[in-house]
């Protein structure tokens, strides 16, 4: 391994309600870290690919700290691991934004399905074996390749109990950075939930990892629920788990970044005066990370005892516990047996991409999910959200996870006042954006008297009726929302 990562500092992941404070405390948060996926948009025409905002990404690159770009939606881990479709765009924006090194996590994402290959919902761990290894290093030198930038995989949540064939995980990760000739983003608040579940013990991984190969760390706050402590990214670091970091950080001899971590969701009620503090705490961490004599490295033992899992068959295995049924691929009349503490394990994995999942409508269509509940009630809305959910597979883009929403709820007719407009306006409001193109949408109510009704917590009333009317929508480049011409580029019935 020759790249020397330069010793940046303690920083934050980029969140577009933080851009102010980013700009205005660099003094604090010296590092943007900038997870591109989070900010692109996906068309909506079949086979459309992901892009970003050129503008956006130029106004990034001004910022006055450097930036590290962290991949979260093409993971390395699986057989089925995407080297070019997102590639051209994920490039332009780690050139653009000058990152000395990039990341992304050792996880699969993508399975193949019924028909045709879908994503799982979840960043799913992969198999801890020999042939684990063989497939990520394969899927690490290809992605360095394509880049063109130094690499360094992240170390994941894993909710898990490990398989007697599955090497331990400070192995498994050192294993794999080896065979790669790759950094590691070593997530501590990963491993401290591993930790606190029971799976191993943070100390025992730490003890196995190439110190020299760690360039940069993750730190987040986590929570308990659903019987499982959870990397919820939640709110301030763990007082044990910083002091933990405080112990091991300064063996580190190749360090060059420490990232907090917070869920965009719990920015407003977390507040900017806690999340300056938690910079301030990683501040006090990075001071403490001279570059010592670096540690020699214990190369790990063989793999570990029992009959050994198969990668295919543990991406078979999450594909038939994490997909519809109607998308779960044909096992050939082979059972995939696992045992009783996976399937509690999975029941989590599938609460939590039908938290993700509900929550994303919420956020895409909002008003129509306000509009549902106040018409239906929560019991039964709950209930709709889990038939949508059971019954369609997840997607990877929070705009086809909203218009996937839109045709369910077209093809099941839920008798709500105002319903049908409702959803109509916001899914044109979400078309708009996504292809930044001017669509035009017929409607039968007053939107702006219904978004009245709305916000108190009523059902539309007659009052907002109104002869049909044809709006006309566009995002770009100037947002604007007004009556139709009689000629348009495009319709939305």
């Amino acid at each position: 391994m020759t790249f020397q990562p330069p010793r940046l500092g303690p920083g934050a992941i980029y969140l577009r309600s933080l851009d102010d404070l980013f700009r205005s405390k660099a003094d604090l948060i010296r590092v943007a870290e900038i997870e591109p996926q989070t900010l692109w948009t996906k068309g909506t025409a079949p086979g459309s690919q992901p892009r970003g905002s050129p503008v956006e990404m130029r106004g990034l690159a001004a910022l006055t700290q450097p930036c590290l770009v962290h991949g979260i939606g093409y993971p390395i881990a699986g057989t089925i691991c995407d080297q070019q479709q997102h590639i051209d765009e994920f490039r332009r924006w780690t050139q653009e934004l000058r990152s000395p090194w990039f990341s992304e996590h050792l996880s699969i994402l993508h399975v193949q399905g019924a028909r045709e290959v879908q994503p799982c919902g979840f960043l799913m761990p992969p198999v801890q074996t020999d042939e684990q290894v063989e497939l990520a290093a394969r899927n690490i030198v290809s992605r360095k390749a394509a880049v063109g930038r130094p690499f360094a995989f992240e170390t994941g949540v894993n909710y898990f109990v490990r398989h007697d064939c599955e090497m331990p995980d400070g192995d498994f990760f050192a294993a794999v950075a080896q065979a790669a000739d790759c950094g590691l983003l070593l997530d501590l608040t990963n491993l401290w939930v591993n930790h606190k579940n029971g799976r191993t013990r943070i100390q025992d991984v730490l003890a196995r990892l190439p110190l020299e190969r760690i360039w940069e760390v993750h730190l987040a706050g986590i929570e308990f629920a659903h019987g499982y402590w959870l990397d919820a990214h939640s709110g301030g670091i763990d007082a044990e788990l910083a002091e933990i970091a405080a112990d091991f950080l300064p063996s580190l001899p190749n360090l060059g970044a420490i990232i907090f971590e917070l869920a965009a969701d719990r920015v407003s009620s977390f507040g900017a005066t806690a999340f300056l503090q938690q910079m301030e705490t990683l501040h006090r961490l990075w001071a403490a990370t001279p570059a010592p004599v670096p540690q020699s490295f214990v190369a790990p033992p063989p793999n570990a005892k029992g009959p050994s899992l198969a990668v295919q068959v543990w991406e078979r295995v999450i594909a038939d516990q994490m997909l519809p049924a109607v998308d779960r691929p044909s096992n050939g009349g082979v059972e995939l047996k696992i045992r009783e503490v996976d399937e509690q394990s999975f029941a989590l994995y599938r609460h939590l991409v039908a938290a993700f999942r509900a929550g994303t409508i919420a956020e895409m269509l909002e008003n129509t999910t306000r509009l549902l509940l106040i018409g239906m009630g929560e019991p039964a809305l709950r209930a709709l959200m889990h038939r949508y959910i059971s019954l369609t597979p997840p997607a990877s883009y929070p705009t086809d996870e909203a218009l996937s929403f839109r045709r369910f709820l077209d093809a099941n007719a839920v008798p709500v006042p105002g319903l049908n407009d409702m959803l109509k306006f916001e899914a044109a409001l979400v078309e708009a954006a996504a292809d930044s193109r001017t669509l035009q949408v017929t409607l039968t109510k007053d939107i702006d008297l219904m978004l009245a009704d709305i916000r108190e917590g009523r059902l539309p009333g007659p009052s907002s009726d109104r002869p049909e009317t044809v709006l006309e929508i566009a995002v770009e480049p100037v947002p604007f929302i007004r009556m139709a011409a009689t000629t348009a580029t495009a319709a939305c019935p």
